[in-house]
């Protein structure tokens, strides 16, 4: 190849590339991201006991699905303690539906252990289209005297985002 052949080459294919590459930037899908408002977090101490039954965990979330159904995977995570012979269940509540405990992922949240410990739970909610506040919940399950308590919660859902 003679040297301006080699250059055009060249040229060419940087074309190529930087073509490519505006043309994603124009026709690629929507990014994955977590906006502001699909991540909560909370500072505090907050302590329940087993009478008190399923009790919002302030962490709500809204999500905007747009015009189409699509699948949101939600992480909830906190610094928790339980009473021995007893343990904290999970449940999330969608709009003014039933709190689901096993419904979207795991019910069981933390066990009694000598100390408290970093609790994560994560779950697949199918939504439909339009906009949904999600709402995790607990409870203590055991005697009726068991407590439980929570410290330093956040709760985020991820999904496709336009």
């Amino acid at each position: 190849m003679t040297r301006l052949t080699k250059r055009g080459a060249a040229l060419l294919a940087a074309g190529a590339v930087l073509g490519g590459a505006v043309s994603y930037a124009v026709v690629a899908p929507s990014a994955e991201a977590i906006p502001a408002a699909q991540e909560t977090c909370k500072f505090d101490i907050k302590s329940i006991s087993a009478s008190d039954g399923w009790q919002p965990l302030g962490l709500s979330v809204t999500v905007n699905n747009g015009s189409v159904s699509r699948k949101v995977v939600t992480q909830l995570s906190a610094d928790m303690g339980v009473d021995s012979q007893a343990e904290i269940r999970v449940g999330y509540k969608v709009d003014d539906g039933p709190i689901r405990e096993k419904y979207y992922g795991p019910g069981n949240l933390a066990n009694h252990t000598d100390f408290w410990q970093t609790r994560n739970a994560m779950a697949v909610m199918s939504l439909k289209s339009g906009k949904h506040t999600i709402t995790p919940y607990w409870r203590i399950s055991g005697s009726a005297t068991s407590k439980g308590w929570l410290e330093n919660g956040c709760f985020i859902a991820e999904g496709r985002t336009s």
